[in-house]
């Protein structure tokens, strides 16, 4: 049950669409429907009438696209357009970082809009290479495969898959070469990367460009640094820790698209960091993780532990058998994109993990804090759903929820290396 210790409900009071929704999920994941009538205290016609109200909440009212232009003359306009796999807004969607899973740079675009104040794009693309600020182990030719962005404390944070890969099959390989490509499992160490850049401002507001090294925001002697866990040909101090864990340290020898460890999606709050796993799902629960770290005065990090003497906590959600592809914080809450874990087509959604901020020591989130509230569209073979921030469209409108896709369908391509983002109402919590 949703809250095995919750007693019947009485009275004929109507239960909230946030327990609905829970007993909903229940009744999917093969609980008896009369347990979960006799929890919220229904019958079975207003558990029907209900049940159609939260559905209705969770279509997708997409109010829009708008058009990611890619041009910068360093950069491929296919691979990134097509590859995109992080985004991040500055502010209230001044400017955009976006990440790719293919090379080792950034690419900053920059709001564009109409005479009434009104966002009709994002272009002015400018690329910066990542070698320029960490120190990776294996040369520029490897790609860090970014999955994950965050804005903190005048800070870009970046973070790589951490994922080892296997090469799939192709329409033209001969069975010898097929039978290679599955036998071998590669490591591209540069994908260890978990870091900071520093941001300076730029030539217009909301729009900052990135810097090795740059004042401290509150006037303080110590400048900020970019800087990154270090990183070796064999892992980093976070891959370390995770080899030896009990639940995901059997997966580290696995590659991402076998179920095996993939960080995709980040959330930097003061000095704590959430990474979102798209891989392991452990039957059916997602996982989370959290950690604090220090900065060196060089602008290396290094993990330090919580109170309790852990050095990463582990959370478990139970995303209906998906995997995190990216995360956004909202007040005290995690909003969380889903979807496979594996090399799939299906389905991808939207989830909010109340209180998750506040969660103390590793967790278990009781299904009824994590709320689905919004199922997104995707498409047979594309159209995969991997980055999502929060963009203000014109002055005082409310925010609307920008999604990014890997893989894109053809018509989302525009010509000079555009590509098309949708627009969602962001959902409100049931």
């Amino acid at each position: 049950m949703a809250n095995a210790k919750a007693k019947t409900r009485t009275g004929g009071e109507t239960p909230s669409l946030r327990m609905v929704a829970a007993g909903m999920r229940d009744v999917e994941a093969g609980e008896a429907p009369e347990k979960v009538l006799a929890w919220l205290g229904v019958k079975e016609d207003e558990f029907a009438r209900l049940s159609k109200v939260v559905l209705a909440r969770r279509r997708p009212r997409r109010v829009g696209q708008i058009p990611l232009v890619f041009h910068d003359p360093s950069a491929s306009k296919g691979q990134i357009r097509e590859d995109v796999s992080a985004i991040a807004a500055i502010g209230e969607g001044e400017s955009l970082w976006v990440g790719a899973d293919e090379g080792a740079s950034l690419e900053r675009l920059t709001v564009e809009r109409d005479k009434t104040g009104r966002v009709v794009g994002f272009g002015r693309h400018v690329r910066y290479d990542l070698h320029d600020f960490f120190d990776f182990p294996n040369g520029v030719e490897q790609e860090a495969d970014i999955e994950g962005l965050a804005v903190a404390d005048g800070f870009l944070w970046v973070v790589g898959s951490h994922s080892l890969k296997r090469k799939k099959p192709g329409g033209g390989d001969t069975t010898e070469q097929a039978l290679d490509k599955l036998t071998h499992v590669e490591q591209e160490a540069n994908r260890f990367l978990l870091g900071r850049i520093p941001l300076i401002a730029g030539d217009r507001p909301g729009v900052p460009t990135l810097a090795a090294a740059a004042p401290a925001l509150d006037g303080g002697k110590r400048d900020r640094r970019a800087g990154a866990l270090r990183m070796t040909s064999k892992g980093s101090a976070l891959s370390k820790h995770l080899h030896k864990d009990e639940h995901l340290g059997p997966f580290m020898a696995i590659p991402s698209k076998d179920n095996g460890l993939d960080v995709e999606g980040m959330v930097v709050v003061k000095d704590r960091i959430f990474l979102g796993l798209r891989g392991p799902v452990l039957r059916g629960w997602a996982t989370i993780l959290e950690m604090k770290f220090n900065a060196k005065k060089s602008g290396r990090l290094k993990l330090k532990k919580f109170e309790d003497g852990d050095l990463i906590r582990r959370h478990f959600l139970d995303l209906d058998g998906l995997g995190v592809r990216s995360l956004l914080v909202d007040g005290q809450d995690l909003v969380i994109l889903a979807g496979p874990t594996m090399d799939l087509d299906g389905p991808v959604r939207l989830y909010r993990w109340r209180g998750g901020l506040g969660a103390q020591d590793s967790s278990v989130a009781p299904r009824e804090t994590v709320e689905r509230t919004l199922d997104l569209p995707f498409g047979p073979g594309d159209e995969h759903a991997e980055g999502a921030t929060m963009v203000r469209m014109e002055p005082g409108a409310r925010p609307v929820l920008l999604v990014a896709y890997d893989t894109p369908a053809r018509a989302r391509l525009l010509k000079g290396g555009g590509v098309l983002a949708d627009l969602f109402e962001a959902p409100e919590p049931l």
